[in-house]
Parts: C-alpha cells; structure tokens; sequence
C-alpha cells in the first residue's frame, strides 16, 4: 500500500485538484491518482470559464480519451449502489 513515506510521482490533471478522489493501484504498476469525473467537469467548467456541456466534451476527449502512460489518471464514474440483505 501507499503510504507517506514513499517516493511515488503521480500525474495530475492541471487545475482539478478539488476531483481527486484517492488513489488507485494494481499489481505490476505503479499508482495513479482518480479524480470523480462529475466533480473533474465541475472544477474545469469553473476555472475555465465554460459551460457544462463544453466542459463534458473537453473532459471526455481530452482526458477520458487520453493515455499519457501506465500513469494516466482513472476517471471515476460514482453510481448510487443499493444493497439488500439476503436472507
């Protein structure tokens, strides 16, 4: 696991710090940072000055459509889960 004291480089998305959710890691590669992707439109609608729809479109094609390396950021798709008890 990750913590504190090791010297791990993480690629960020410039400007979206606020949609960093935590981190992800899988066997054999090194860790990535996860942004929400709703919270990810909302920081970069805000800071560039855009609309929604425009800031969706930005996002999706600029950085969910991206591989910038084994160190690309995952984009996070939250859904509301429900559980039921099984008796």
């Amino acid at each position: 696991m990750l913590d504190d004291s090791d010297d791990v480089k993480l690629l960020k998305i410039d400007g979206a710090d606020d949609a960093i959710v935590g981190v992800g890691e899988r066997c054999g590669m090194p860790p990535t940072l996860i942004y929400d992707y709703y919270k990810l439109v909302d920081c970069l609608a805000r800071k560039n000055g855009w609309d929604m729809e425009a800031a969706q479109d930005w996002v999706e094609y600029n950085i969910a459509g991206a591989y910038v390396g084994e160190r690309t950021p995952i984009i996070l798709m939250p859904f509301e889960v429900e559980f039921y008890e099984i008796n």
